[in-house]
Protein backbone atom coordinates (compact mmCIF):
# COMPACT_ATOMS: atom_id res chain seq x y z
CA UNK A 1 0.00 0.00 0.00
CA UNK A 2 1.45 3.22 -0.99
CA UNK A 3 1.92 6.02 2.17
CA UNK A 4 0.41 9.15 1.69
CA UNK A 5 2.02 10.67 4.65
CA UNK A 6 4.73 11.43 2.23
CA UNK A 7 3.14 14.85 1.92
CA UNK A 8 4.10 15.32 5.21
CA UNK A 9 7.68 15.08 7.45
CA UNK A 10 5.93 12.99 9.42
CA UNK A 11 5.41 9.11 10.02
CA UNK A 12 2.25 7.57 10.48
CA UNK A 13 2.95 7.02 14.07
CA UNK A 14 3.97 10.80 14.17
CA UNK A 15 0.60 11.72 12.99
CA UNK A 16 -1.00 9.32 15.32
CA UNK A 17 0.56 10.73 18.21
CA UNK A 18 -0.17 14.06 16.99
CA UNK A 19 -4.08 13.71 16.51
CA UNK A 20 -4.19 11.53 20.27
CA UNK A 21 -2.63 14.83 21.87
CA UNK A 22 -4.78 17.20 19.83
CA UNK A 23 -7.76 14.88 21.26
CA UNK A 24 -6.60 14.82 24.84
CA UNK A 25 -5.62 19.01 24.59
CA UNK A 26 -9.44 19.07 24.06
CA UNK A 27 -10.64 16.20 26.89
CA UNK A 28 -11.77 14.36 24.22
CA UNK A 29 -11.55 10.70 25.09
CA UNK A 30 -9.84 8.30 22.31
CA UNK A 31 -12.05 5.37 21.99
CA UNK A 32 -11.11 2.54 20.10
CA UNK A 33 -13.57 3.42 16.73
CA UNK A 34 -12.00 7.18 16.97
CA UNK A 35 -8.13 5.21 17.19
CA UNK A 36 -9.44 2.79 14.06
CA UNK A 37 -10.94 5.64 12.28
CA UNK A 38 -7.56 7.67 12.97
CA UNK A 39 -5.82 4.68 11.90
CA UNK A 40 -7.59 3.69 8.76
CA UNK A 41 -6.84 7.43 7.73
CA UNK A 42 -3.38 7.61 8.14
CA UNK A 43 -2.69 4.02 6.19
CA UNK A 44 -4.76 5.47 2.80
CA UNK A 45 -4.22 7.85 0.26
CA UNK A 46 -6.38 10.91 0.14
CA UNK A 47 -10.02 11.38 1.72
CA UNK A 48 -11.66 8.06 1.79
CA UNK A 49 -15.18 7.46 1.68
CA UNK A 50 -17.11 5.90 4.78
CA UNK A 51 -17.27 2.91 2.46
CA UNK A 52 -13.87 2.73 1.82
CA UNK A 53 -13.10 3.28 5.67
CA UNK A 54 -15.05 0.90 6.59
CA UNK A 55 -13.33 -1.94 4.27
CA UNK A 56 -9.85 -0.56 5.37
CA UNK A 57 -11.50 -1.01 9.26
CA UNK A 58 -12.75 -4.38 8.11
CA UNK A 59 -16.10 -3.71 9.47
CA UNK A 60 -14.48 -3.46 13.41
CA UNK A 61 -17.12 -0.27 14.06
CA UNK A 62 -20.60 -0.47 12.79
CA UNK A 63 -21.33 2.14 10.10
CA UNK A 64 -23.81 4.79 12.42
CA UNK A 65 -20.64 4.54 14.68
CA UNK A 66 -18.68 5.16 12.00
CA UNK A 67 -20.23 8.43 11.18
CA UNK A 68 -21.08 9.59 14.77
CA UNK A 69 -16.83 9.54 14.82
CA UNK A 70 -16.55 10.86 11.80
CA UNK A 71 -18.39 13.94 13.19
CA UNK A 72 -16.92 13.86 16.59
CA UNK A 73 -13.35 13.81 15.01
CA UNK A 74 -13.89 16.19 12.45
CA UNK A 75 -15.73 18.92 14.91
CA UNK A 76 -12.42 18.55 17.31
CA UNK A 77 -10.87 19.74 14.23
CA UNK A 78 -8.47 16.52 13.37
CA UNK A 79 -10.77 14.89 10.35
CA UNK A 80 -11.42 17.32 7.31
CA UNK A 81 -14.67 16.34 5.13
CA UNK A 82 -14.60 17.03 1.30
CA UNK A 83 -17.36 15.82 -0.74
CA UNK A 84 -16.34 14.24 -4.47
CA UNK A 85 -17.30 15.11 -8.08
CA UNK A 86 -20.53 13.15 -7.23
CA UNK A 87 -20.96 14.67 -4.05
CA UNK A 88 -19.87 11.82 -1.54
CA UNK A 89 -18.60 12.79 1.51
CA UNK A 90 -14.77 11.90 1.80
CA UNK A 91 -12.71 12.39 4.80
CA UNK A 92 -8.85 13.15 6.04
CA UNK A 93 -6.80 13.90 8.73
CA UNK A 94 -7.27 17.45 9.06
CA UNK A 95 -4.00 20.24 7.87
CA UNK A 96 -4.02 21.02 11.35
CA UNK A 97 -2.69 17.51 12.71
CA UNK A 98 -0.49 16.98 9.02
CA UNK A 99 0.66 20.59 9.26
CA UNK A 100 0.87 20.62 5.83
CA UNK A 101 -1.19 22.35 3.00
CA UNK A 102 -2.23 20.06 -0.06
CA UNK A 103 -5.02 19.81 -2.88
CA UNK A 104 -6.85 16.76 -4.13
CA UNK A 105 -6.82 15.46 -7.36
CA UNK A 106 -10.02 13.89 -8.37
CA UNK A 107 -10.33 11.07 -11.16
CA UNK A 108 -14.00 11.71 -13.22
CA UNK A 109 -14.37 8.29 -14.03
CA UNK A 110 -13.89 6.34 -10.89
CA UNK A 111 -13.71 8.81 -7.92
CA UNK A 112 -10.22 8.20 -6.79
CA UNK A 113 -9.42 11.52 -4.92
CA UNK A 114 -5.62 11.88 -4.38
CA UNK A 115 -3.77 13.71 -2.36
CA UNK A 116 -1.54 16.73 -4.65
CA UNK A 117 1.09 18.46 -3.48
CA UNK A 118 2.07 21.30 -5.09
CA UNK A 119 5.48 23.38 -4.74
CA UNK A 120 5.75 26.21 -2.52
CA UNK A 121 6.30 28.71 -5.03
CA UNK A 122 3.58 27.66 -7.09
CA UNK A 123 1.58 27.42 -4.38
CA UNK A 124 2.60 30.89 -3.74
CA UNK A 125 1.30 31.82 -6.82
CA UNK A 126 -2.14 30.75 -6.37
CA UNK A 127 -2.13 32.38 -2.95
CA UNK A 128 -0.87 35.87 -4.78
CA UNK A 129 -4.09 35.17 -6.71
CA UNK A 130 -6.61 34.70 -3.71
CA UNK A 131 -5.39 37.52 -2.39
CA UNK A 132 -5.74 39.62 -5.13
CA UNK A 133 -9.60 38.12 -5.62
CA UNK A 134 -10.17 38.78 -1.98
CA UNK A 135 -8.99 42.66 -2.33
CA UNK A 136 -10.99 43.11 -5.42
CA UNK A 137 -14.14 41.66 -3.95
CA UNK A 138 -13.82 42.62 -0.35
CA UNK A 139 -14.11 39.23 0.87
CA UNK A 140 -12.08 37.90 3.76
CA UNK A 141 -10.81 34.48 2.67
CA UNK A 142 -9.41 32.16 5.88
CA UNK A 143 -8.49 29.32 3.11
CA UNK A 144 -8.73 27.62 0.07
CA UNK A 145 -8.87 24.21 -1.55
CA UNK A 146 -8.02 23.37 -5.21
CA UNK A 147 -9.46 19.90 -6.47
CA UNK A 148 -7.95 19.32 -9.72
CA UNK A 149 -10.28 16.96 -12.22
CA UNK A 150 -9.08 14.46 -14.69
CA UNK A 151 -8.81 10.62 -15.83
CA UNK A 152 -6.50 8.54 -13.00
CA UNK A 153 -3.83 6.68 -14.81
CA UNK A 154 -5.66 3.53 -14.18
CA UNK A 155 -8.76 4.94 -16.34
CA UNK A 156 -6.33 5.79 -19.29
CA UNK A 157 -5.29 2.28 -19.59
CA UNK A 158 -9.08 0.58 -19.97
CA UNK A 159 -9.55 3.11 -22.27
Amino acid sequence: MREWYHLVSMTQTDLLDRATRHLVARNIRLTKARQLVLEALTQTPGPRSVAELDATMERKVPVSSLYRTLLSLETAGLVAKYRDTEGIARYEIAEAVTGEHHHHFVCTECGLTDDVAIPSELEGAISRLIDSLAGAGSYCITGHRLELEGICSACRENH
